[in-house]
């Protein structure tokens, strides 16, 4: 047996106690890493050790254990929870359009409720210098009372356009109403994301008056990072053309949030024929553990959605959007989905995420979750 110890997990003191006995009751010798005997803390989260021969068999043990949390927190959840609120912001752009079409064909199947949202900018005037303090109010309420009107005669024109195409297409349970709110776009949005509390929020990727070369816009960009809801974001290329059969790519970095984000994932597409693939973009030096990973998790899809048609895939590739990007056309993806982590700044400013790429470089709609919801 080597002699070379690996760390297998880090958790906190309990949870490392229960994987110990655990392993050693497999007959795996296991250490503890961190640990504070005297006071019981957990300076950075214990760590687990095993011989590295021992690794790949230690691993399938905690998998089970991890999924046994899983399965006695999923009790407590609201469980199959359905949509009923869709939220739609709208800035009259075809991409707001196209938004549309896609939160109305989702409604009509969940007999949910859609929520156009409009945020209209009052602009401060300051770069003319004005001495006469109330002709400057004057000037400037009649500005605000100005685009306020527009504002709400588009509004009013867009929502009755919405209702027409409801009409016509003869859908009897899709319910719209719609909100006009002053402020700051991004800001208003993600406010009003708590107010209504949407189950989805439904976005084009890029809104009126961005640069042609701004592939995603810098409102969409803020909503994906920041909504405290999934947000499926619709790109450029991607007409609707309704919904009927739906492959769904579902990429997995084997986070715990997976398991929050497929119930999630299969409450929004439950009306719908479905064939989900969960993929893992691997390497041929981490293939062997993320095997391990892919299998508690196909088995966990299997319990909860046996009626569902998936396949879990690990894919070798070093560039990992590629393989995403390679995937998506052999199997003719229709939605791609994933968890996106929070980040620091200037984590974001080096290394964009992966979402962001993708919604470069793909037409296919992006179903975002979040590893904190």
């Amino acid at each position: 047996m080597s002699d070379r110890l690996v760390t297998l997990a880090v958790h906190n003191y309990s949870r490392a106690q229960v994987l110990k006995s655990r392993l050693n009751a497999e007959g795996i010798e296991c250490y503890l890493k961190n640990v504070n005997l005297i006071h019981s803390a957990v300076p950075g989260g214990v760590k687990i050790r095993v011989h590295e021969d021992d690794m790949e068999q230690a691993l399938r043990i905690v998998e089970k254990v991890n999924d046994e949390y899983r399965k006695e927190d999923m009790k407590h959840e609201a469980s199959g929870a359905k949509v009923q609120r869709i939220m739609v912001p709208v800035d009259f752009s075809r991409y707001s359009k196209n938004a549309c079409q896609y939160a109305i064909g989702l409604a009509e199947k969940l007999n949910a409720e859609i929520k156009l949202l409009h945020v209209y900018y009052n602009p401060v005037v300051n770069s003319m210098p004005m001495t006469d303090t109330y002709y400057y109010q004057v000037n400037l309420d009649e500005i605000i009372r100005d685009i306020e009107l527009r504002a709400k005669e588009r509004m009013e024109q867009f929502y009755k356009d919405i209702q027409d195409q409801i009409e016509q297409q003869g859908l009897k349970n899709v319910r719209v109403d719609y909100a006009l709110i002053r402020g700051i776009t991004h800001e208003e949005i993600l406010f009003q994301t708590e107010e209504y509390n949407p189950d989805v929020i439904i976005v084009g990727t890029r809104g009126k008056g961005e640069k042609p070369g701004d592939l995603i816009g810098g409102v969409t960009r803020k909503i994906i990072e920041q909504a405290s809801v999934p947000v499926l974001a619709i790109p450029e290329g991607s007409d609707y053309n309704g919904i009927s059969n739906i492959n769904i790519m579902y990429v997995t970095e084997f986070d715990d949030s997976d398991y929050k984000a497929i119930r999630k994932l299969m409450s929004i597409v439950s009306p719908f024929s479905v064939r989900l693939y969960c993929v893992h973009i691997s390497t041929p030096e981490s293939n062997k553990f993320d095997q391990v990973k892919m299998d508690s998790l196909k088995s966990h899809i299997q319990e909860e959605y046996s009626h569902q048609l998936f396949e879990c895939d690990l894919i070798e590739e070093e560039d990992k959007l590629k393989g995403i990007q390679d995937f998506i056309d052999q199997k003719q993806i229709d939605i791609l989905s994933l968890v996106t982590h929070k980040r620091t700044l200037i984590e974001r400013l080096l290394n964009p995420g992966i979402e962001r790429k993708l919604i470069f470089q793909s037409n296919v709609p992006l179903l975002v979750f979040h590893a904190d919801t």
